[in-house]
């Protein structure tokens, strides 16, 4: 009997199969400002989401593409949420960059979202830099209503140093902006 292969959703095998040792610190070669990116993973409802998978990569602090280390491509961190939808990320400062294109990027990561009940990954940026400095990023202008560009902008704690708060709601009031592929 022919025909399509049924489609699957995503997990829950995170935890079991995807899991680095000290995965959530992205490691460098190059120095840097470190910092810690936290926050929650919330579905349409607001409640929380307990076993996604998410991982961040970036450019260094000179807003150069990382090499790899020993263990892992440089500038990955993976990591998973915990039973109140938290996850945390150590890493450095990225630098702003430029595009292959000459376009100027600002300081940001790129993610991706793991989850039960997902056929593909969820994808998007956070912004570390304040909106107003945002106006010549690409992907921000892409975005442009302010309202809708505020949801991938990570909240810097001046009562923290090196501390920014990023909550992802998969959908509903307030999502997340996600690119589609």
């Amino acid at each position: 009997m022919a025909g399509e292969t049924p489609s699957q959703t995503i997990g829950p095998f995170f935890h079991a199969g995807l899991r680095w040792e000290g995965g959530e610190k992205a490691q460098f070669a190059a120095p840097g400002e470190r910092i810690v990116v936290c926050g929650r993973i919330t579905d349409g409802a607001g409640a929380p989401i307990d076993d996604a998978m998410i991982e961040t990569w970036q450019m260094d602090s000179a807003g150069k593409a990382p090499g790899a280390s020993d263990t892992r491509p440089g500038g990955l961190a993976r990591c998973y949420t915990g039973k109140d939808g938290r996850y945390r990320i150590e890493t450095l400062l990225p630098g702003a960059f430029s595009g292959p294109d000459g376009a100027r990027y600002a300081p940001q990561l790129n993610v991706t979202i793991f989850m039960r009940g997902l056929l593909k990954a969820l994808r998007t940026r956070v912004f570390l830099a304040p909106a107003e400095t945002l106006k010549d990023d690409p992907y921000a202008r892409a975005i442009g209503d302010a309202v809708r560009l505020r949801t991938v902008i990570a909240q810097h704690d001046p009562g923290r140093p090196g501390s920014w708060n990023w909550d992802v709601r998969v959908q509903g009031e307030d999502e997340t902006v996600f690119i589609e592929f």
